[in-house]
């Protein structure tokens, strides 16, 4: 839109990537400890690195959310592409969720809220900075009225 600028771009936080690389670390252990063939546990672990690689790209998906000074835009799919986009003048509640591991490690859920709907931002890292930003700028859009 015209006179519009991108205020904040939430960031995933790595802690979303912890189980494929645990596997693909099982995997490795597998090779050395195995008693198969070389050949078949080459083609077991690449097997598996390919299915590992795969699931972490479907994890992000190509997801972006994205805070600008009137909207906020949510993006996904990579081949395939989604947006959905929030009028900040809209928006009626935010709300933050962080499990234990979440406050350990800085990530959470930004649950924004309009009169009809709430959208979820799951695994972003620092929600709180990310929920002040969208405060400050519903703020601002509602002072511009």
């Amino acid at each position: 839109m015209q006179g519009e600028k991108v205020v904040y771009e939430a960031k995933f936080h790595p802690i979303v990537f912890f189980w494929p690389c645990v596997i693909a670390l099982l995997a490795i252990g597998l090779f050395f400890i195995s008693s198969w063939s070389f050949l078949l546990r080459l083609i077991l672990v690449l097997a598996v690195w390919l299915a590992v690689f795969l699931w972490a790209v479907t994890i992000d998906g190509g997801k972006q959310y994205v805070l600008t000074t009137r909207r906020l835009i949510f993006k996904k799919g990579i081949v395939k592409r989604t947006s959905f986009e929030l009028l900040l003048r809209k928006c009626e509640g935010i709300r933050i969720e962080q499990s234990i591991t979440g406050r350990l490690f800085g990530y959470g859920s930004v649950y924004v809220t309009t009169g009809e709907a709430t959208n979820r931002y799951d695994y972003i890292k620092h929600p709180l900075q990310f929920s002040t930003c969208i405060n400050q700028q519903i703020d601002n859009v509602k002072d511009d009225k």
